[in-house]
């Protein structure tokens, strides 16, 4: 009995720290986009600084910018996934920290994500980013029927 509520009890910590950690993040829905409506198309002067692009087996592409240091820590997770019925052009943005919000200094960034294309990037949009305490991120994906991504922010 006290291993079965030791358990519970790890798992509900476990869910009660990703609803903490991804408090400090907004974020726009995955949305389909049109070239008309693209992120990129509504904010031609904004500037984009790409992620690191790594493939691995089964699909997955891992993002990243930035590289652990010493006494840096997780400071905030987040996943998200929607399926479509056909192929389709999508992109999600984040921001960090929520407004009002002081965020950490950021050391590393990183989305596994889980697509069916390799047409997919992450950019840091304008300032921020990897040594500041905020950043702006547009993840995009074209012709995918699935986009899913977990993202993990290091910091200190």
């Amino acid at each position: 009995m006290a291993y079965q509520l030791h358990i519970a009890l790890i798992v509900f910590l476990a869910f009660v720290s990703h609803l903490v950690f991804s408090l400090d993040l907004t974020k726009t829905e995955i949305k389909i986009v049109t070239d008309a409506d693209r992120y990129t198309t509504l904010n031609p002067n904004a500037t984009y600084r790409p992620f690191k692009k790594v493939y691995h087996s089964k699909g997955n592409i891992i993002f990243s910018a930035g590289e652990r240091i010493d006494g840096d820590r997780l400071i905030m997770s987040f996943i998200d996934e929607s399926q479509f019925a056909r192929l389709v052009d999508v992109e999600v943005s984040l921001w960090y920290p929520n407004p009002g919000y002081e965020g950490k200094i950021l050391s590393f960034v990183e989305f596994v994500t889980d697509l069916s294309t390799t047409e997919a990037d992450v950019f840091f949009v304008n300032d921020g980013g990897i040594g500041s305490t905020f950043a702006e991120i547009l993840m995009t994906a074209n012709r995918t029927t699935n986009f899913g991504y977990q993202i993990f922010m290091y910091g200190y």
